[in-house]
């Protein structure tokens, strides 16, 4: 790790923070913003998670962004436009649509936006059998207790 920490931050209104990750040859920028029109409980918070290779990354880099999503305690976790992308071993061709419910949050949705010119493309034969240019989602539950192993848990599927 080259180093991290916040380019801006406003616990109300929103931030942007870099990791300068040299191992991996990308520097991840996450921006936040808080929309207080919408939402019942102050607000809703965005994101967009960015990666750009390093000056000294490889040509033909490729990365894989995972992103854990979570309910604690009572709640429901589910992919609400299933029925609109392709969902199988393969993942899905558009936005992904994942809607909760909590006692403390009530209900809420994360959608993650398909990028498509920002994912690769391939020729090999094997990329008609596992696009990489897709979102893939699977579900798992976990007993709470083993929450803070979501990564070994993630390696192990």
């Amino acid at each position: 790790m080259a180093g991290y920490g916040w380019d801006a931050y406003d616990p109300r209104t929103g931030g942007s923070q870099t990791i300068h990750d040299a191992g991996n040859q990308i520097d991840i920028t996450t921006d936040f913003v808080k929309f207080p029109e919408h939402g019942s409980n102050g607000g809703s918070w965005g994101a967009r998670i960015r990666g750009v290779p390093r000056e000294d990354a490889s040509e033909d880099l490729k990365t894989t962004m995972v992103f854990n999503i979570g309910v604690e305690g009572l709640g429901s976790l589910v992919v609400d436009n299933a029925e609109e992308g392709e969902n199988s071993e393969v993942g899905f061709d558009g936005d992904v649509v994942i809607a909760g419910e909590t006692p403390e949050l009530g209900t809420f949705t994360v959608t993650v936006v398909d990028r498509k010119g920002n994912r690769p493309s391939h020729i090999h034969p094997s990329f008609q059998d596992k696009p990489i240019d897709r979102t893939l989602v699977h579900s798992v539950q976990i007993p709470e207790a083993a929450l803070w192993q979501a990564k070994r848990m993630l390696i192990m599927l």
